[in-house]
């Protein structure tokens, strides 16, 4: 097994797909434990795990379920294996370049944070409804597999995927598309069984994120004016050893973050880890840094920070 493989294996996607696949297993083991409860005048049945860990507007508001808006994703439909392939499958072809490009930390909350986000457009779209949606149950990782759509679309826009395995089209109007159509079917009032609101929750609260990123770049660009500024005046000092030093020590930061990020720390050369020992014993934790986003080995400002080195470590940290 080469390293990539090695790091797949050790990623979140892999791990969310086989935790998928176990409560599945558990799910189809407990199909014949059902659960009757009322539906205005009517009566409705549920497996055990659905009615507990299903997403069920009615149970949130008014039995405290709280922790419906998260367990929801991890519960697929038994009647049919379709509903788990598809989704396991798109979790597969749009996280694994996510988390290869963000690591798996930031890859981990962003989809945590897409399915609950579509449990809560799910939720607030159903109280104010009090339609047939308030009371039966949503399931499926639908909601942040379409936030993960919505990533790799902004990540990789010229990116060409097959539709049906057939049809190529960019990744950029595929999300696109898709959005379009979520919200026709939805506003056409679509299948019935398929939860579009879901859909286009996780859509909203990816380009929310994005919206947030955005922001966030807008206020770095400003921090590397002021660091472009402070970097002339403190190398309008330096010897052209010293400059030189510090392009070397540059150069093996730059080296170190891409092969770690594309093969795994076992990649790495004893120097290079040598060299990581060495910046963990003389960091100083105490400090305050700009968010882990905001870290551009590639630019030289970023480079020039005076902090860099315990940014470039907390940027190794996730790798260990």
């Amino acid at each position: 097994m080469d390293r990539t493989g090695q790091s797949f294996l050790y990623g979140w996607v892999f791990k969310i797909i086989l935790f998928n696949i176990l409560i599945y297993i558990i799910q189809m083991f407990s199909t014949q434990n059902l659960i009757t409860y009322p539906v205005g005048e009517f009566r409705a049945q549920a497996s055990t795990m659905t009615y507990y860990l299903g997403l069920i507007p009615s149970f949130v508001i008014e039995k405290g379920y709280i922790w419906q808006i998260f367990t929801y994703m991890f519960l697929h439909g038994t009647s049919s294996f379709t509903h788990l392939f598809f989704n396991m499958y798109a979790l597969l072809i749009f996280g694994a370049p996510l988390e290869q490009t963000w690591g798996s930390k930031r890859f981990l909350v962003y989809y945590l944070y897409c399915g609950v986000g579509a449990g809560i457009t799910i939720l607030i779209i159903n109280l104010f409804a009090k339609g047939l949606g308030f009371y039966i149950p949503t399931i499926g990782a639908s909601g942040a597999v379409f936030g993960l759509l919505l990533a790799f679309g902004m990540m990789f826009p010229n990116a060409r995927i097959l539709i049906f395995f057939v049809l190529p089209i960019k990744a950029k109007y595929l999300v696109i598309l898709y959005g379009l159509l979520e919200l026709y079917l939805e506003l056409s009032g679509g299948q019935g069984n398929v939860s579009h609101i879901g859909h286009l929750g996780g859509l909203l609260f990816g380009l929310i994120f994005f919206l947030i990123q955005k922001k966030r770049a807008l206020l770095y660009k400003s921090k590397l004016f002021i660091a472009k500024r402070e970097k002339n005046k403190r190398n309008s000092g330096l010897t052209k050893s010293k400059r030189d030093t510090i392009e070397n020590n540059n150069d093996i930061k730059k080296n170190i973050l891409k092969k770690i990020k594309s093969s795994g720390f076992d990649s790495l050369s004893d120097d290079q880890i040598q060299y990581i020992k060495l910046l963990d014993i003389m960091e100083d934790d105490d400090i305050s840094l700009c968010n882990e986003e905001d870290l551009n080995i590639n630019d030289d400002y970023c480079l020039n920070c005076e902090n860099i080195d315990r940014c470039f470590m907390r940027e190794v940290r996730k790798y260990l």
